[in-house]
Order: C-alpha cells, then sequence, then structure tokens
C-alpha cells in the first residue's frame, strides 16, 4: 500500500512538530514551518505512520525525492514503506536531504545500492546560541565594533519581542525590504510571500522572531521556530537597506531571546556574500546534506 501522503496543511503541526521535537534533530528542513511555507516550492508531501515522518519532494535540484524516514521505531520498517510507495507510484527511490548520520546507515541497510552526493551550499550552519548572544573573545571582534558603530550613530534602539502587534511591523520592514531590491527575481518574490504566510499564521506555526527599531521605526525583523527544544531554525532576517548594519544587534538580541543550545542559520546557497557572512559568525557545525541516487531504477 503506499503511504497516505498529502500537501502539509496547518491542522498536521501538532503532529509533526512532537514527533520532531522528540528525535532532537537539528535540520531545518524538519522544521514545520518550512514544510508548510516551502510546500509548493518544492512540491512537498509528508505522511504521518508508524511513528515515523515520511516526506517526499518533487521540487528541483536537491528536493528530488524521499526524505529519510523521521521517527524512533523499526527504521528497516520504515524504509520498506518507502520502497513499497516508490514502487506503487513508479517513482525511483532516490533519497534527499540526508544527514552524514542518514546517508551511514542507509548504506549499512542497503549496501552499495546508492551513489551519494553531496553539495556544500545545502549545508546548515549551526551555532552554539551562546556565541551569537555573547559574541565572546578576539574571534567576534569585529562583530563587536560593527555593534558598538551602530550604538554610537543610533543611541535610541531597541529590540522588541514578536507578538500580534509587533508583527504589523515586521510585514513592513519585509516589504520594504522586498521593494528596495533592483532584480526581479521569482525566489525574492516567493520569500517574500513566504514571510507574509508566517506572519499570518504565527500562533499556528509556533513562530518566534522579533523586531529592531531605531527612534521608534521598525528597521529589521526576524522570525524562527523551534526544530527540537535543543535548536532553534532561524527562518527569515531583514533589515532595511540604510540600516545594513542591525544585522549583528538583531542577530545578536535575537540569540539572547531564546532559550536553547543551537541556532541553525541554514544554508547559505553556493552565494559567496552569504557564506562569507556564515562562516564570519563561526559554526559550531556544518550539518551536510546528501543525496543517494539508486544504482538501478528501482529500490
Amino acid at each position: 500500500m503506499p503511504l497516505p501522503f498529502a500537501s502539509p496543511t496547518l491542522s498536521d503541526a501538532p503532529g509533526i512538530s512532537s514527533l520532531v521535537a522528540h528525535t532532537h534533530s537539528l535540520g531545518n528542513d524538519l522544521s514545520f514551518a518550512n514544510l508548510f511555507l516551502l510546500r509548493e516550492k518544492y512540491k512537498t508531501h509528508v505522511a504521518l505512520q508508524g511513528g515515523f515522518l515520511f516526506r517526499h519532494y518533487a521540487g528541483r535540484g536537491r528536493f528530488q525525492g524521499y526524505a529519510f524516514p523521521c521517527g524512533m521505531g523499526d527504521i528497516e520498517w520504515a524504509l520498506q514503506q518507502i520502497e513499497e510507495d516508490a514502487l506503487y507510484r513508479s517513482l525511483p527511490c532516490r533519497f534527499c536531504l540526508l544527514t552524514e548520520t542518514d546517508a551511514a546507515l542507509l548504506q549499512q541497510l542497503r549496501p552499495d545500492a546508492y551513489d551519494y552526493t553531496t553539495d556544500p551550499g545545502d549545508a546548515d550552519y549551526i551555532y552554539h546560541r551562546s556565541d551569537l548572544a555573547e559574541l565572546p573573545g578576539t574571534m567576534f571582534h569585529k562583530k563587536r565594533n560593527h555593534i558598538a558603530r551602530f550604538c554610537r550613530q543610533y543611541a535610541n534602539w531597541c529590540f522588541q519581542p514578536l507578538t500580534a502587534a509587533t508583527s504589523v511591523d515586521a510585514r513592513r520592514v519585509a516589504e520594504q525590504w522586498y521593494a528596495a531590491r533592483a532584480e526581479d527575481s521569482p525566489a525574492l518574490l516567493h520569500e517574500q510571500c513566504a514571510i507574509q504566510t508566517a506572519l499570518e499564521h504565527m500562533r499556528e506555526l509556533a513562530l518566534t522572531g522579533g523586531v529592531l527599531y531605531v527612534d521608534g521605526r521598525a528597521v529589521a525583523m526576524t522570525l524562527a521556530s523551534f526544530i527540537s527544544p535543543d535548536t532553534v531554525d532561524i527562518h527569515y532576517e531583514k533589515c532595511l537597506p540604510a540600516f545594513r548594519d542591525a544585522y549583528p544587534i538583531i542577530n545578536r538580541e535575537m540569540a539572547r531571546s531564546l532559550s536553547c543550545t543551537f541556532v541553525n542559520r541554514e544554508e547559505d546557497l553556493n552565494q559567496p556574500g552569504l557564506r562569507q557572512a556564515k562562516l564570519s559568525y563561526r559554526p559550531a557545525l556544518l550539518l551536510r546534506k546528501f543525496n543517494a541516487i539508486p544504482r538501478t531504477t528501482s529500490c
């Protein structure tokens, strides 16, 4: 029998989030907010069965195929469900978004059945929350200088947590950020729409976040959610172009507002500027993602 795949809906949030939280996962692809907000972009389908979360992506690039089953039960049984589903739907039984641990386990359970590929741009940047919050030592000297410069220039600033009231200002920052972008990019438009949807469903998506104000004006915003009790995923972080030094401030203040061990700031997508910015915060871990391509046409 095939798995009962369907596009994720808000009603799936409690079941999926609870299951993922118990696995203490670090990957941003397991955040329910990402599953829901990016469901159309990556043609995501999900199913909960037998204590496992199953996912299938029909998107492009790395988002093609089945994700590794997420759960605490019999992984052999879960892999068999995927293999039967692929056979029923006449789909290639390929996998995507595998962590290094997932890939090693798949190789152990299905030896020599797959070729594995990885792309540096797909790795999640995982940080110690305490590093982002305190910026300790000489390695964060430049970050502290940026913050000091911002504070000298804008003495009257404050960070406010995301609420129904401040979400209006977060939306305004996102709209102004998008309007200031010169390029006409479908990806940016999709991101802007996703931010609007996220703010409309803050409660259902269990979002946290904040807004940075200068002289009473909202100049930066950030949105995040818990993947597990230990790890928060930063989904979006936007600053108005005239306040670029606000990025280190809102990054630090958001980290200070959280109660967790790790912060996932997602991928760099092989963008050199984004990679440099993410590396400058000294990640504790680069969580690599792998694709597994079957060496035959089926499992």
